[in-house]
């Protein structure tokens, strides 16, 4: 098996900005370019708005982080077959490693981009093989002029070369995060983001037009006669010059704010627009990254914390199938491993969607129900880790006040050791419990008394003593007391 990597991630020679001047046409022409196969500038187009515009480059943090903040359990396929056991011990090792954090975070940002490329390294080991390092594969290395994804060669010092190659499943891990039904010249779903950010990068010119020409005050004159219009014009030629105007006494001047009107705040509720409709876009809501006021009890929070958590579900699944396939099936195979590659699970429901399965589970058990043994795989993927039944709680002997008639046959004595134990708990100041256990007609009153019993006689160990008087006549299968007749034909046990 090939370990050597042949990927140069050198980030020395990636395109220039392409952000200096860019217009409207401009923008379309890359994206024909793009259409057409050529999507070097498309790509260096998405690193300079992810890198520049804040409110993108924060919002598609949040669609990552959302699943590489999650637990990842590594599950068998099948828990009854050894062999799905030990493919999973043995890809278990692969999660915990940097080169998996690594390709998780690459290859997440397919979410966006239309395809995200790793080279998978491995090293030879005593037993196979070993994963040692993930290489992520440069956009601008993606080559499509040939109507299908191709890589690009590159030399020692990461300069793209003229010749291209398949990318071979054995060496890299091609991850498409979206479902868009588009080819990857469309650009995935970032391309929809464009648009918005140039119209709020262009809107800042807009504004420092409207500025440049409405934001300052001018003046309004009135007059009622033509000597007053012409004193008018002399004074506004030289209120430039002078700062001020000398009028007559009948003639009025007035000064107009252009900016008091909606003017003033138009660019920031233009900006609330465009940021709004990326963060729909890229997290599936807004209230994430704005604090508009949607009423009390709208419910609109809770939908829109539903939408997200749907789309990190998705996320996840599409990235742990991806895993799985081009990754934990390759390795168990270098590795000899005969079993199917183990399930990869990325965290877990919600709160409110585990509160709704546990109660589900606990209304099956009040019914008389309960799930089988193959639903635990189920229930193990949907809270994130692995679950078990609950071991069956141990069975012990009745209470001793389970009382023989008086025709019934005689209880055999304890035993020797059951004596002892009898006489260690009744022994000193502890020898009224005994009594108290004699005269006592029930259970019940039984541990009535001893309670309070114990209220009076302060001890740190009451429990403890407590648990060892109920107990001792249970000792060895005991659990009955001899009964004995008092004076006044009271039943009691010995």
């Amino acid at each position: 098996m090939d370990t050597d990597d042949i990927s140069v991630f050198s980030s020395g020679h990636e395109l220039p900005s392409a952000l200096r001047g860019m217009t409207a046409a401009r923008l379309l022409g890359i994206i024909d370019q793009a259409e057409g196969g050529s999507t070097e500038e498309l790509f260096a187009l998405y690193r300079d708005v992810i890198a520049s515009d804040t409110h993108i480059q924060s919002e598609f943090a949040k669609r990552k982080d959302a699943v590489l903040g999650d637990t990842v359990a590594v599950l068998p396929f099948d828990k009854a077959d050894p062999r799905c056991a030990a493919s999973k011990e043995l890809c278990a090792g692969i999660v915990d490693g940097q080169p998996f954090a690594v390709l998780c975070d690459w290859l997440l940002n397919a979410t966006l981009y239309p395809v995200a490329v790793a080279e998978k390294v491995f090293a030879p080991t005593p037993g196979g093989y070993r994963l040692a390092g993930v290489v992520p594969v440069p956009f601008r290395l993606l080559d499509y002029s040939g109507g299908s994804l191709k890589i690009c060669d590159a030399d020692a010092q990461g300069n793209r070369l003229s010749t291209s190659h398949e990318p071979d499943p054995a060496r890299y891990i091609v991850h498409r995060g979206h479902n868009l039904p588009l080819p990857d010249t469309w650009g995935g779903p970032m391309r929809a983001c464009f648009f918005w950010w140039l119209l709020k990068t262009m809107s800042r010119q807009w504004w420092a037009e409207l500025l440049e020409r409405f934001g300052m005050p001018f003046l309004t004159g009135k007059f009622s006669d033509d000597k007053g219009k012409a004193i008018l014009t002399r004074a506004f030629a030289m209120a430039q010059r002078l700062g001020g105007v000398v009028i007559s006494k009948n003639t009025e001047v007035e000064i107009q704010q252009a900016a008091s009107g909606d003017s003033s705040n138009s660019h920031e509720r233009f900006i609330d627009v465009c940021n709004r409709e990326i963060s729909r876009l890229i997290v599936g809501q807004t209230l994430s990254s704005t604090a508009d006021a949607t009423g009390l009890g709208s419910g609109t929070a809770s939908l829109q914390g539903a939408v997200k958590d749907d789309i990190r579900k998705k996320d996840a699944r599409l990235l742990a199938v991806t895993i799985r396939a081009q990754l934990f099936s390759q390795f168990c195979s270098v590795n000899g491993a005969s079993g199917p590659a183990p399930l990869v699970v990325f965290g877990a429901d919600s709160s409110a969607e585990m509160a709704a399965l546990v109660g589900l589970v606990k209304g099956l058990g009040e019914a008389g129900l309960e799930p089988d043994d193959d639903a635990l795989d189920t229930i193990s993927e949907r809270v994130g880790f692995r679950v078990r039944r609950k071991a069956a709680a141990p069975s012990f002997p009745s209470a001793p006040f389970s009382l023989h008639a008086l025709s019934a046959p005689a209880p055999q004595p304890p035993r020797g050791d059951s004596a002892g134990d009898l006489a260690a708990v009744f022994a000193g100041r502890y020898a009224p419990l005994r009594k108290i256990i004699a005269e006592s007609a029930s259970s019940a009153e039984c541990l009535r008394r001893c309670r309070d019993w114990l209220a009076e006689h302060e001890n740190s160990a009451s429990a403890e003593i407590l648990s060892d008087a109920m107990a001792a006549y249970a000792l060895r299968g005991d659990s009955t007391v001899p009964l004995s007749v008092d004076a006044n034909g009271r039943k009691h046990g010995d």
